[in-house]
Formats: C-alpha cells, structure tokens, sequence
C-alpha cells in the first residue's frame, strides 16, 4: 500500500480527540441519502452502500462502478478505517490525490463536510451499521476478504484461540474478543492448500486481503 501523503497522515495522527454524536450523524446523513443508502436493505445508488464501510477495503462493493481513482486506491491497499473516512469527507479529492500521489486523480463524490466534528458525528453513525461479527468481537483477532474471489482463511490468537472458515468477497473472520490479544491471520486457495499469505496483527485491528498471490506474496490493506 503507498502511504498517504504528508499532509493526510499529519492531519489523522495529529488530530485532538472529538466526542462523536451517533444521532447527530444520523441527521447530516439526510445530505448524503440522495446519493448513499445504508442499512440492511440498501442498495446501490450514485454511490455505493455504506453498510459495513468501516475497515472495509476501498472501491470494493459489487456491481459499483467506481472512478479509476478509487480502483487505484483499492489496488494501493486504502481500508476505509474511521480516522480515513473523516479526512475523506473534507475533500474527496484531494484525498485521493494525496493518498495516490497522482495530481491527475479525481472522485466522483464532489460532496464535502468541512466541520470536522460534522464529520465525527456521521462517522459514529456509520459505525453502528458494522458487520455483526465486527460488532460482537472487539479486540479479537479479525481478517476479511477484500479480494474478489471466495478463500480460505484461519484467524489464530497467539497461544489462545484460532477461527477457520472459507469467506465471501467482503466477509470477515473473527476469533473471540479478548483484551490485549496479537495473533496471526492467514490465507489459503483451498483448506487442503499448504502455501499462502500470513500476516502478523493486533486484536482490534482488522486486517483485509486485498488481493490473493501464492507463496505469500499477497496484497494486504496493512502494506505500506
């Protein structure tokens, strides 16, 4: 994954802690709906759903026709954590062009919220509408298949639990939560498969194949 430019990855890691108003967010979310639905009868309309989008691979949901920007972040590894969306929300555009490094690229979404805690409040809505097993699972160890095609994949606790399970495009694997937990995840063609891609993680933090190559040379949302 290229790493974001400067002036991106100053903005998140320097940004002060703001308290997040899901209900507020649910209100300035009126501005998006022409565009975006959310929940669990959404579908597709200007853009793509947003049910799940939180740790979900960018340019990543089916039958969405995304610019060639987006495919080119999800290919560079974007994973739209929280912290991601709030400073996409500013300027889409400039976003991408810093993300990418590309003055050439461009977002279809021309619309931005300027206010930062505007943008905190509908991120905190956004996140109410997590994948299930996201919401259950806290600190577990946690993989999703951001690729196109259905694996295999394990989801191993260091010295505790470990998950397997064949996933969907967009499905996530999870182990149970546990405080403080760092594991391991892993990739497979098929369960008889000996060779594939690992990656080290952190419980809580869920990382996202992007896309599959044998002899663990995978594309994960975590490269930089």
């Amino acid at each position: 994954m290229k790493l974001a430019a400067t002036a991106v990855a100053v903005m998140i890691a320097g940004t002060p802690a703001f308290p997040q108003n899901a209900t507020k967010g649910e209100q300035l979310f009126r501005r998006c709906a022409s565009c975006h639905m959310i929940g669990d009868e959404a579908r597709n309309r200007i853009g793509p759903v947003l049910t799940g989008v939180i740790g979900r691979p960018a340019g990543n949901v089916n039958d969405f026709a995304y610019s060639d920007s987006m495919l080119a972040a999800n290919a560079s590894g974007l994973v739209w954590s929280e912290e991601m969306i709030v400073a996409y929300l500013e300027d889409p555009t400039a976003f991408l062009r810093d993300f990418l490094q590309d003055p050439r690229a461009r977002a279809k979404m021309a619309f931005r919220l300027r206010k930062e805690q505007d943008r905190r409040d509908v991120v905190a809505y956004l996140a109410t509408f997590a994948p299930q097993e996201q919401a259950m699972t806290g600190s577990g160890i946690c993989v999703t298949n951001g690729s196109k095609e259905r694996l295999f994949f394990a989801a191993e606790e260091r010295g505790g639990a470990r998950e397997l399970a064949e996933l969907a495009p967009g499905e996530t694997l999870c182990t149970a939560a546990s405080k403080g937990a760092s594991g391991v995840v892993s990739v497979f063609e098929t369960a008889q498969e000996l060779e594939g891609c690992s990656r080290l993680v952190t419980g809580g933090d869920a990382e996202a194949l992007i896309r599959y190559a044998k002899f663990d040379r995978c594309a994960w949302g975590s490269h930089s």
